[in-house]
């Protein structure tokens, strides 16, 4: 006899209810009380915050830029690559 799969749909239903219930919870008591907050927006008068706040991001996006187009120049030299040798091997025979 199989088993009633609407029973088992209620069931998983009613875990994640209780899971998206609970998360709350779950958040505040990660929340440490002895911590330093930032208070109000960031102060670009200090070096530190200017390094932080714009340099590094700015670093990382054109980075992230420049290593993407290199492996798009990759992937055509090995997609062409491939292609020459099907065609040289469909030549052959």
């Amino acid at each position: 006899m199989k088993p009633n799969r609407h029973i088992k749909i209620n069931f998983t239903s009613i875990n994640f209810l209780l899971a998206f219930l609970f998360i709350p919870f779950l958040s505040y008591s990660q929340k440490q009380q002895d911590i330093p907050r930032p208070r109000g927006p960031v102060d670009l008068s200090e070096t530190s915050n200017v390094v932080i706040y714009l340099v590094i991001p700015a670093i990382i996006i054109i980075v992230f830029l420049i290593f993407r187009k290199r492996i798009g120049r990759n992937k055509e030299e090995k997609t062409e690559g491939v292609k020459k040798n099907i065609d040289g091997k469909n030549r052959d025979s």
